[in-house]
């Protein structure tokens, strides 16, 4: 009977994936037709990268934007598997974790379609009542997270993946933690700049700015006054940057400059 099979043994697929696999991360099909992706440890990024930015951090006195280590390799997968099963027992929609080891570590599928893909899509097609609908799951999404006592890592909408058939978010990319460098409010903090970060250019292009920051204004107003307060301040430090609309200023400043606006609309 199907019920005295033995477990599927994910720890030796892991291994057969990872004899098979050439880049850093691939999606696999195993042999019981479950489709996964496994991560290898890739290089060590270098410790530079983050002094420049915490310089820049203390410089605007912004502790929501204190840079957090992504060292990368062996640590980069323990910090991923830590932070996904820590996540799971809260209740956190993660991608389930299959298996682990020093090098590598398995995680289930949860489709190839992110919040950000949807934007765009939307953003072309319309209707305009879609992208806000689509922006306020993402909104909800993190707000649930919250209520738990959790936090994000890169709370962007490209690492929001959208289940189109029973529509809600999966996160993913958990290879640093922001817990470590930051108490819990600055990190639920930062999860909103992300994602209004990601947003905000999206939201005028599909001309519903004016609702997309009363939604995100809602939503960021049930948060406890220690996450609204460095929200709050960022934002103030951004908001010379609102006037920058020329293609030249290049997509991250624009992507600020929009942030600024939908901020403080």
């Amino acid at each position: 009977m199907a019920d005295d099979a033995p477990p599927f043994d994910y720890d030796a697929a892991l291994q057969a994936c990872l004899a098979a696999q050439k880049g850093t991360i691939a999606r696999h099909l195993l042999a019981n037709g479950e489709k996964v992706w496994v991560r290898r440890a890739g290089a060590r990024n270098p410790a530079w990268r983050y002094r420049v930015l915490g310089s820049v951090a203390k410089l605007l006195n912004l502790g929501v934007l204190t840079p957090v280590p992504n060292l990368g390799g062996e640590a980069g997968i323990r910090t991923e598997a830590a932070r996904l099963t820590s996540l799971a027992a809260a209740g956190v929609a993660v991608p389930p974790l299959l298996a682990c080891n020093e090098t590598a570590l398995m995680q289930g599928d949860v489709g190839v379609h992110n919040l950000q893909h949807e934007w765009h899509l939307v953003q072309t097609e319309g209707p305009a009542e879609r992208l806000l609908q689509l922006w306020q799951l993402g909104l909800d999404a993190i707000a649930a997270v919250h209520t738990r006592g959790q936090y994000l890592s890169q709370c962007f909408a490209r690492n929001m993946m959208y289940n189109t058939i029973e529509p809600h978010i999966v996160f993913i990319d958990f290879e640093d933690d922001p817990g470590q460098v930051m108490p819990l409010a600055l990190c639920q903090a930062r999860d909103w700049l992300c994602y209004l970060q990601s947003g905000a250019r999206f939201m005028e292009n599909g001309h519903i700015a004016q609702q997309a920051a009363q939604a995100w204004q809602h939503t960021l107003a049930q948060e406890d006054p220690a996450v609204r307060a460095p929200v709050a301040q960022a934002l103030r430090r951004l908001r010379p940057l609102r006037h920058l609309q020329a293609g030249f200023w290049g997509n991250d400043t624009l992507r600020l400059a929009a942030m600024a606006r939908l901020g403080h609309i």
